[in-house]
């Protein structure tokens, strides 16, 4: 009984790392911490301007040019452009703890 359960226990810790590395990672995304936060007097509701953008990302699934190619679509919303600030780790969730920062700045004239 005891092999089974330790057989058990092997597969229910190698399947959700099975499927992670079948999905090809995880994709950068835009982080925004305040997103959730009901008190916010912007919650739910779209940007109409924005200064700057947060990209989360695992530098083992994202190349560089995936994250600017984030960080410009952003700011090209609101017809700007990135400039990449800074980054910093470890203030993203587990499976994306890099995080690159970039201004969204009027486009050179």
């Amino acid at each position: 009984m005891a092999t089974l359960w330790q057989k058990f226990r092997q597969m229910a810790l190698l399947l959700p790392l099975i499927l992670f590395g079948c999905s090809g990672g995880l994709a950068p995304y835009v982080h925004n911490p305040a997103e959730f936060n009901r008190d916010s007097p912007n919650f739910a509701k779209e940007p109409t301007d924005i200064a700057d953008v947060a990209i989360c990302y695992n530098s083992s699934s994202s190349t560089p040019q995936d994250i600017l190619a984030l960080a410009e679509s952003t700011c090209a919303q609101f017809g700007k452009v990135a400039r990449f600030d800074r980054q910093d780790l470890l203030q993203c969730p587990l499976l994306t703890p890099a995080r690159a920062f970039f201004q969204c700045v009027p486009p050179a004239k």
